[in-house]
């Protein structure tokens, strides 16, 4: 590790917080044995099997698992929409309850995303969003008969607003956000790195248009990885096995996934760091793998 603590340019005399320990400092140089595994892999220190991982990404079928040893984690643009989900109930009620083995993951900077962007929706936005988007409805339905397939397809994209942004507008969700909060308090782990060893890495990640967040002006997406990876080894660590990682996510962004199937490196980054696989799913996908 000397040459990467060149690399990064580590002051001795530096200390962090380090994930996991939630207060103690260490100095750069006594980094925690999990940010080191971390960089190792980032860095590509460790071998990183990509090719595999493309040939898994292109594999028409994936054969179905319970949610057993399974790690799930929640990014940022799923937290309002999980409070009003159809299934939301259904999906609190079983990742608390002792029928689920796996472990729940919110990566620490999802928290502060989350505060930054998301609830700036329910409290400036929601009522103007709403009584627009109540006014086009109106107005769509006016629509003559001559002109029946652009109303069709007013409707069509109007039910696929509701479904994407629905939780900005709906009066009810800062009411039900709170379940969330309550159920991730209760059952998830929300681990952190520190953050200046690996702030090069973010650039270099960047620059070379590694995912993810390569396709985004900041580097919030790559921190959101990192607790994410560390998340998964405090895990590890406390003897739980994981054979599946599961972020839930609505981001379609392509440095995170294609068509609903993670970028090969992520899935590799994934695979050298804990043996386990890596998929991407919708909160509805989530909800159709309930027992």
């Amino acid at each position: 590790m000397n040459g990467m603590r060149g690399r990064f340019r580590l002051s001795a005399r530096s200390s962090l917080k380090q994930p996991g320990t939630f207060g103690t400092t260490e100095p750069f140089g006594r980094l925690d044995v999990d940010a080191r595994r971390v960089l190792e892999v980032l860095n590509r220190d460790r071998h990183l099997d990509s090719l595999g991982a493309l040939a898994h990404s292109l594999q028409d079928a994936r054969p179905e698992r319970t949610l057993n040893r399974t790690a799930i984690a929640f990014d940022t643009n799923v937290l309002l929409r999980l409070g009003n989900h159809s299934k939301s109930a259904d999906i609190i009620d079983y990742l608390t309850s002792a029928s689920f083995g796996g472990s729940i993951i919110l990566p620490g900077q999802v928290i502060q995303e989350f505060w930054n962007n998301q609830l700036n929706a329910v409290d400036s936005l929601a009522a103007s969003i709403r009584k627009k988007f109540e006014a086009l409805s109106a107005e769509v339905s006016k629509i003559d008969d001559r002109f029946y397939n652009f109303e069709e397809r007013f409707n069509t994209l109007l039910e696929e607003f509701r479904g994407t942004f629905g939780h900005a507008y709906d009066g009810g969700t800062a009411g039900r956000l709170g379940i969330v909060v309550k159920f991730l308090q209760e059952k998830a782990i929300v681990p952190y790195v520190s953050r200046a060893p690996f702030a090069e890495m973010a650039v270099a990640r960047k620059r070379t248009r590694t995912p993810p967040g390569f396709k985004d002006d900041g580097d919030g997406d790559f921190y959101v990885w990192v607790d994410l990876l560390a998340g998964l080894l405090q895990i590890r660590r406390s003897g739980t096995q994981i054979d599946r990682v599961a972020l839930l996510s609505q981001d379609r962004k392509l440095d995170w996934s294609r068509d609903g199937i993670p970028h090969p490196i992520l899935a590799a980054e994934v695979e050298a760091l804990t043996g386990a696989t890596f998929e991407i799913w919708t909160l509805d996908q989530l909800a159709g793998k309930l027992p």
